[in-house]
């Protein structure tokens, strides 16, 4: 997607973005959600304790299958 498409999406300028890129300008959080969505993800905060079951949960561990798989694409 070309960064003035997406900016469009957004509500944003392309130059807004184009900045994000390049690590010239944080985004907002509201932003970055936004900004999941428009791709089809979804930005979840975990408490940082959680990671590592959050990891297993995805990648599995241990020589066990992960107990959650993304859709193939």
């Amino acid at each position: 997607m070309k960064q003035s498409e997406f900016g469009n999406k957004l509500g944003l300028p392309q130059s807004h973005i184009s900045k994000i890129e390049r690590g010239e300008t944080d985004p907002r959080l509201s932003t970055v959600v936004d900004m999941a969505r428009i791709v089809d993800r979804e930005l979840i905060l975990v408490p940082g304790k959680m990671v590592p079951v959050i990891r297993s949960m995805i990648e599995g561990g241990n020589d066990q299958e992960p107990m959650w798989k993304p859709d193939e694409v």
